[in-house]
């Protein structure tokens, strides 16, 4: 069967709006034509923030779908393909009912503005609402107040993950104007889960979930990672103390990650969830793209044995901090970085720590989409640090060439950008399940 939603996407792409338009009152119109199916959604937890968003929402459905509950989920962006960012009770959609649900937006929208997130989103509603589950899982685009996903009115619990400057030409300029966009999603009478925070950030959500209403619980106030071992870490909520085994996701982030979905499960009091389910679903999550190491596929055949290979989406101060921590631990094999930055992403303050321990930095375009030219990365990179060897090369394979050219063994990271990854995904031959 052919696959219309590929096209179908594309003509969304050309409904973008011509002027910036901070507002709901778009995809409100749509949503209103289609019936309102934001308005009968099955419980849900909205997941706002600037770092793990991905990693806890793919925590809490391994959970939730572990412990026999139906979940559909919302996340964005895809790697490979559109319809990872819908999972109709556990599974990716179809391209036939994705297909279906893109067309009746598409046609109902009448050819109006509307930003591609948005339609998208009301598809994804569309289906959950159409298709019966215990809960859905929905992880914000990019802000909170006006995302797209912020239509929905009473979600069972409110997720605050650790927030960070990013996205400043949208959200704003300083950490504070970013949070106050974030905490858009907080709605009255709700539960309002804070993970870790700066301290500053920290009051600006608790003020305006005490504002609203809410139940708050409060990372390292009600409940905590108290000790980290070689294989588990031992969890406090509420004063109870709990030993669960290690993510399976690598790093000790995912240590914290883990741990804000744990504190969720906890939090919430309507999907009962026992300790062993927990403890086995964390040991069992993944999430592509989160410093995963791609152990085979055609990649590591083009490399050989001698090179490891890792993939991470991060392209943020907050993240490059955490590939950081994880390169501490590394081998004493050649550190190569191949790097690509979307417009908007600043690759001064992301490599600034991470350069350091590189041997070789080699820059790479992004397919279809508007990237920061490699050239441009390459001379800012040597007007600010003069030792450091860098090379341009149009994609993946190039560059694998190159390195094997000149290493005879070594750890490479592939990172900067979630679209990078999905590209050397495609390439390595990755099924994202």
């Amino acid at each position: 069967m052919v696959d219309k939603s590929k096209k179908i996407l594309k003509r969304l792409e050309l409904l973008h709006p011509k002027k910036i338009d901070l507002s709901l009152s778009r995809l409100n119109r749509l949503l209103k034509k289609l019936g309102n199916p934001h308005q009968n959604l099955p419980p849900s937890i909205h997941i706002a923030g600037t770092n793990g968003k991905g990693s806890i929402t793919s925590f809490l459905r391994s959970i939730f779908e572990n412990s026999g509950f139906e979940v559909h989920t919302y996340t964005s962006p895809h790697l490979i393909k559109f319809n990872e960012r819908i999972r109709i009770n556990s599974k990716i959609i179809s391209n036939n009912l994705l297909s279906n649900l893109l067309e009746e937006c598409e046609d109902l929208n009448n050819g109006e503005e509307i930003t591609f997130f948005e339609i998208t989103t009301a598809t994804a509603f569309l289906a959950f609402n159409r298709i019966q589950s215990d809960l859905v899982l929905i992880e914000t685009g990019l802000g909170g107040r006006f995302d797209a996903t912020n239509v929905i009115n009473n979600p069972l619990c409110s997720v605050l993950t650790p927030i960070s400057m990013d996205h400043m030409n949208f959200l704003g300029s300083t950490i504070r104007d970013i949070t106050r966009e974030k905490i858009g999603i907080i709605k009255k009478k709700s539960i309002t889960i804070i993970s870790k925070q700066y301290n500053y950030v920290r009051k600006l959500i608790r003020k305006e979930a005490i504002k609203k209403n809410n139940f708050i619980f409060e990372e390292g106030k009600d409940w905590k990672i108290i000790k980290i071992k070689k294989n588990s870490f031992i969890f406090s909520f509420k004063k109870n103390k709990y030993e669960f085994p290690r993510p399976s996701l690598f790093g000790l982030h995912q240590i914290e990650n883990a741990s804000t979905a744990i504190a969720t499960i906890m939090a919430q009091r309507k999907f009962i969830v026992s300790q062993e389910v927990i403890s086995d679903s964390i040991k069992k999550t993944t999430w592509p793209a989160r410093m995963q190491k791609l152990n085979s596929g055609k990649l590591k055949d083009l490399l050989g044995k001698n090179f490891d290979i890792w993939l991470d989406g991060g392209h943020n101060v907050h993240a490059s901090e955490m590939i950081v921590s994880i390169l501490r631990n590394w081998n004493n094999k050649p550190l190569i970085v191949m790097l690509g930055m979307v417009l908007g992403k600043d690759p001064i303050s992301f490599l600034k720590k991470i350069i350091k321990k590189t041997s070789l930095l080699i820059v790479l375009p992004i397919d279809d989409h508007q990237y920061i030219q490699p050239y441009e990365i390459k001379n800012e990179i040597s007007k600010r640090f003069k030792k450091i060897n860098i090379d341009c090369c149009l994609n993946i394979t190039e560059a694998l060439g190159i390195i094997k050219a000149k290493f005879n063994k070594g750890n490479i990271l592939i990172c900067g950008s979630l679209y990078l990854a999905g590209q050397t995904l495609i390439a390595d031959g990755y099924k994202i399940k």
